[in-house]
């Protein structure tokens, strides 16, 4: 056993270390959340509710406020919103199933003010599920058509799991509004349930009507939600629409796909008839200025766009900016600092003219916004008005400002002057990671079950997991094996998360088949980190599954990824021996659908 803060190891399978990173960043910050299941409207006998907005005209997101949200349902209710997630294995199939979370009925008390027959449902997608602090929707007019809350018929509630500062998200859309980009305005809010205090949360405007008209003055527009979506003829299908659905006209995304795979020469007179390509360069700009890897250009993820009525053109609008203010990408570690994993911004940056113009745009970026001094103070102002700790703050300090000096073992430079090295590269460093346009597999992946039995006590890892490989052959990953070797289990825990998250990083050995070793890594929120029976919950409570493969980065492939199952916790350690830990393991894995 070794307790590590995301080290490295020398000897076989000496980068499997940063998996303790990599995996806890793997689909995170993936966004938004499933479509509702129907609520029954008031009996018919129940005397019909009058238009009324509550708690006056005050703004809603006044950057300012700090608002009280209690909601008040039955526990069992809680409980099921709780538990409610997509799998991991799900989000990383070809087609990604349907999912719907359940609507509930409950009293939500916000700043004093009552409101009864509240619909309230979990929000997200992967990255910010979570079984103890779940993020939420409400609801106010569905029951009780034309209510409001300070004139707004519904309230997103982020939880923040991936931004402990509690300052990223509201800090970007910042910046994207002074640069001329349509985003959402937010605040913070401490939400209770049941009287249980849940922490504090970013209140969110969502991406609805009312946002819509009023960004644009018009919302009578096509508006699309990407998750993982991109222009294509395939990938097109990925973006969800949000407005018209029952025409489901979607030929605007078409006309964008059939530009794009033109020549050079003419995708760029065709192209600003669709799409508001300076606009476009400029939100570009503002995602790589931020580093938020998690987003259009980064990550083909987390973004809306809405074509205009008004001049006809698509413009993008920025949403789950928890990942702002990072920089390195986890998922695609090559990526570089000019992110192009987005088929419009890679087009682009291959045609000289417009790279010169978005490198223009990180330059005029840097010189009239970009100021460090006025970020940092409204770092303080967030902490001091949510109430954040300066460790959880630390990282997004650093970001802006840097740390240390160059040479030092710690050292980072400032945001400022890792865009200036960039723009200031000849030829640009990085890979371009862009989803692939084909037609997805539909079919049921492969599967397997997951047992096992680990124990590590005072620096004695003993145990085994077990699985079977697609092509029939068995597998007993022993540690005890393993250990001769290496540390065959590291116990980490990431506190950029929120709450934080503690990682077990399983090395194994199969006697049977020349030692073979594998890799299994287990996640649990530190909150659940107790005796009991944990089930997988999206990323917060799971297992990954790897081979060691020295050709890969990392020196590992990834095989198959947890679908159901859970983990049973008899012992976990605290203080000087909080790696210690006794657990059994019965899950159902899911295979990479690349995995014969």
């Amino acid at each position: 056993m070794k307790i590590t803060t995301f080290g490295r190891k020398t000897g076989y399978g000496h980068g499997l270390w940063s998996l303790a990173f990599v995996g806890m960043a793997l689909l995170a910050g993936c966004g938004g959340g499933g479509g509702d299941t129907e609520v029954s409207s008031p009996s018919d006998f129940e005397p019909p509710a009058e238009p009324v907005n509550i708690g006056g005209d005050a703004e809603l997101y006044d950057p300012d406020r700090l608002i009280n949200v209690s909601v008040t349902m039955s526990p069992a209710d809680f409980s099921q919103l709780k538990s409610e997630a997509r799998t991991l294995a799900s989000t990383d199939r070809e087609c990604v199933p349907e999912f719907d979370y359940t609507e509930f009925t409950a009293s939500v008390t916000i700043d004093g003010d009552r409101m009864d027959r509240v619909i309230v449902r979990k929000k997200g997608y992967m990255g910010s599920l979570s079984p103890s602090i779940p993020s939420l929707k409400l609801d106010f007019d569905d029951l009780w058509p034309g209510r409001t809350y300070q004139n707004m018929t519904r309230m997103t509630l982020n939880n923040n799991r991936q931004d402990p500062s509690n300052a990223r998200q509201c800090l970007a859309y910042d910046q994207f509004r002074q640069a001329g980009i349509a985003a959402p305005k937010c605040n913070y809010a401490r939400v209770s349930v049941n009287g249980q205090d849940l922490g504090v949360f970013t209140n969110v405007e969502p991406i609805k009507k009312p946002f819509l008209a009023r960004a644009f003055g018009d919302d009578d527009g096509n508006q699309y939600e990407a998750q993982t979506a991109d222009f294509g003829t395939w990938l097109s299908r990925r973006f969800e629409k949000k407005t018209n659905e029952k025409e489901n006209d979607r030929t605007d995304l078409q006309a964008v796909t059939d530009a794009l795979a033109l020549p050079d020469e003419q995708m760029v007179n065709v192209l600003p008839q669709l799409v508001d390509v300076d606009e476009f360069i400029r939100f570009w700009a503002v995602e790589t200025l931020l580093g938020a890897w998690d987003s259009a250009t980064g990550n083909a993820n987390n973004f809306h766009i809405y074509r205009d009525p008004g001049d006809g053109l698509f413009h993008f609008i920025p949403w789950g900016a928890d990942t702002a203010f990072r920089g390195a990408h986890p998922l695609k570690p090559l990526t570089g600092v000019l992110y192009r994993n987005f088929s419009l911004a890679d087009r682009l940056f291959n045609i000289p003219e417009y790279r010169a113009r978005y490198e223009a745009e990180l330059q005029d970026l840097l010189a009239t916004q970009w100021d460090e001094t006025a970020l940092l103070a409204e770092v303080a102002r967030i902490r001091e008005l949510t109430g954040t700790t300066a460790d959880a703050a630390a990282s997004l300090k650093t970001f802006i400002s840097g740390r240390g000096e160059a040479g030092d073992g710690d050292y980072r430079p400032a945001r400022r002057a890792v865009i200036e090295q960039a723009i200031a590269e000849e030829t640009p460093t990085g890979e371009v990671y862009r989803l692939s346009d084909t037609k997805p597999d539909c079919g049921a992946p492969a599967t397997t079950s997951l047992t096992g039995s680990i124990k590590s006590e005072g620096g004695a890892d003993t145990g085994a997991f077990r699985f079977t490989l697609p092509g029939g052959q068995s597998v007993n990953a022993s540690l005890t094996f393993a250990a001769f070797e290496v540390d065959s289990l590291v116990y980490s825990v990431d506190r950029e998360s929120k709450p934080a998250v503690i990682s077990l990083l399983l090395i194994g050995a199969d006697v049977n088949d020349n030692f073979t070793p594998y890799v299994l890594q287990l996640f649990i929120e530190a909150s659940d980190y107790v005796p009991g029976t944990h089930q997988f919950h999206g990323f917060a409570t799971n297992a990954l599954l790897f081979e060691v493969d020295e050709s890969q980065l990392g020196d590992v492939r990834t095989l198959a990824l947890g679908a159901e199952g859970a983990m049973t916790i008899t012992r976990a350690g605290t203080g000087a021996s909080e790696g210690d830990v006794e657990l059994t393991l019965d899950a159902t894995l899911e295979y990479d659908s690349g995995i014969q």
